[in-house]
């Protein structure tokens, strides 16, 4: 499930945008007809940058997340277009990117919260470790009058 549309894609670069950078992408047949749309490219792209997402917000949230964060839906279009660019990204996409990748460590680690509700939590593990300490052997009251 990606976790940003197409329309998500035209409405924050625009269709001439995408269009310019599906381009490169797109193969096609010995007549030179296109083998795939503008669309299912960057539908092809969204679903890489939401599996991405996925490795980063696995140990935070259940997935699939039944609502999306708006700022989900922001990043996943920043890795599309990234990954669209493929290596002739302007400086302003690679500050994006940068941005995202710095966004989605910090929601790994927990430092930032998806605010997502209570039910889309990650649920409490069965498998717990607890560790207890016996204490020093070598205390005054534990060596039996060897101290």
């Amino acid at each position: 499930m990606a976790y940003a549309s197409v329309s998500d894609m035209v409405t924050r670069y625009g269709r001439t945008v995408l269009e310019d950078l599906a381009q490169k992408k797109i193969e096609r047949d010995d007549e030179g007809q296109p083998l795939q749309t503008v669309d299912q490219i960057v539908e092809a792209a969204l679903v890489d940058a939401s599996s991405a997402i996925d490795g980063y917000i696995d140990g935070r949230a259940k997935l699939p997340l039944q609502t999306i964060p708006s700022a989900l839906i922001r990043h996943a279009c920043v890795l599309a277009r990234y990954a669209l660019e493929e290596g002739a990204a302007t400086e302003k996409a690679e500050k994006e990117y940068e941005t995202t990748l710095r966004y989605l460590e910090k929601v790994s680690t927990g430092d930032i919260s998806l605010a997502l509700g209570l039910e889309e939590e990650r649920p409490e593990s069965g498998d717990v470790v607890v560790m207890e300490n016996a204490g020093s052997v070598w205390a005054r009251n534990r060596s039996k009058g060897y101290i």
